[in-house]
């Protein structure tokens, strides 16, 4: 991570400023140091366990975030409160943003979301397929400062501080959630083609719908039965998780010496509009790894 990027911070302006005073430049350089504010950090996370997409047509559902102060953020005493702001990106591609709720003041806190109400807020009644609605977190100070968590300008302010660890994962400044139809792994059983992997081709493979939650992905590499891939689905956030899996146990790939263990491990997401999943995956064996390829499946 670049330490010359951590500052908390709206003011992209003065950015200069603070990379500054890392890099060891000199004071009487016209900076502003002046206009530099500074904020705290907030982590904005959805709750594990609520949905992560919104259906075209529908408002309900359980949506929920998690706001935390992250424990690097130390002295957060000039922290007055938090306004989770949600921030609406349309089909065309514009953006604006309605404060969803206010006057939040202890943390952790578990903000629920009326989808309904908060898309009331943007003059609309109903999601859409194709937008998008974030959450992330404006923070009013006590000296009257407001420090927008997005803005027109800018966009999403804390982006650098994407490199921090909060609860064992990235440091979240936003929360996403794609408006989407909804999804019956039905229609994505039987032949299907597969491209942009290893092979840099399109080819045939097969899916079998094993349960609500997961499919099995044949012809994969070599178009045998131990190669068979399950692909587990979260019909919550429309994603997908492939647990390490070996899928040949002696090979030789792509001509090279005889490797043992050949397996894949990665996750993506499904596409319910348009019946697509698209997955990241790395390859590896018990020598060492070939890296990431990243699936289509359509």
């Amino acid at each position: 991570m670049n330490m010359k990027k951590i500052y908390l911070l709206l003011a992209p302006a003065a950015a200069a400023a603070i990379l500054c005073g890392w890099a060891g430049c000199r004071k009487e350089l016209p900076y502003p140091i002046d206009r530099v504010k500074r904020g705290v950090l907030i982590d904005v996370a959805r709750v594990p366990g609520t949905r992560g997409v919104i259906l075209s047509g529908q408002t309900t559902g359980d949506y929920k975030v998690r706001l935390t102060v992250p424990e690097h953020q130390g002295d957060y005493s000039s922290l007055r409160h938090v306004q989770l702001l949600a921030v609406l990106g349309d089909t065309l591609g514009a953006f604006a943003s309605r404060v969803a709720v206010d006057s939040i003041a202890d943390f952790p806190a578990e903000v629920p979301i009326a989808i309904a109400d908060v898309y009331g807020k943007f003059g609309r009644t109903t999601p859409a397929k194709g937008e998008a609605l974030y959450f992330t977190a404006n923070v009013l100070l006590k000296n009257g400062d407001l420090i927008p968590g997005w803005s027109e300008h800018f966009g999403f302010n804390n982006q650098a501080f994407a490199g921090w660890q909060t609860d064992g994962r990235a440091y979240a400044y936003s929360v996403k959630y794609p408006v989407t139809c909804p999804l019956d792994l039905d229609v994505f059983a039987g032949a299907k083609s597969m491209g942009d992997g290893w092979m840099g081709d399109s080819y045939p493979i097969t899916l079998t719908k094993n349960s609500a939650t997961a499919l099995t992905l044949s012809g994969l590499f070599a178009n045998s039965a131990d190669c068979d891939l399950l692909i587990a689905v979260d019909t919550f956030s429309h994603t997908v998780d492939i647990a390490k899996q070996v899928l040949v146990y002696n090979t030789s790939v792509w001509g090279m010496a005889p490797y043992t263990n050949f397996a894949l491990e990665g996750a993506g997401s499904i596409d319910a509009c348009g019946r697509k999943i698209t997955f990241t995956a790395t390859a590896t064996v018990d020598q060492g790894d070939f890296g990431s390829f990243t699936f289509t499946i359509y």
